[in-house]
């Protein structure tokens, strides 16, 4: 559990929200980032984007998910460990 403080600072930063492409349960890349639009609009454009794939990308098991990364750094991070995966 985190002290009272360390979820104060956690609750006042920005969420940064992001989509995220998988083929089954294996990472891709990050689509899209964004700190500027809520939470129920990112969902809302996964479930279009979902809706807009082929059934030929559909069989290949390609799919978009949101995600949320607790601070930039966190994205970053995250886009960092893939880069140096390949």
């Amino acid at each position: 559990m985190l002290p009272l403080d360390a979820l104060r600072l956690l609750h006042a930063m920005p969420s940064i929200y992001e989509i995220h492409c998988y083929q089954g349960e294996v990472f891709q890349y990050v689509v899209a980032t964004t700190n500027k639009l809520s939470e129920e609009k990112v969902r809302e454009d996964v479930k279009k984007m979902n809706h807009a794939l082929g059934s030929e990308i559909h069989r290949k098991g390609i799919k978009y998910v949101f995600a949320v990364a607790a601070n930039s750094k966190a994205a970053r991070d995250l886009r960092e460990q893939k880069i140096a995966k390949d």
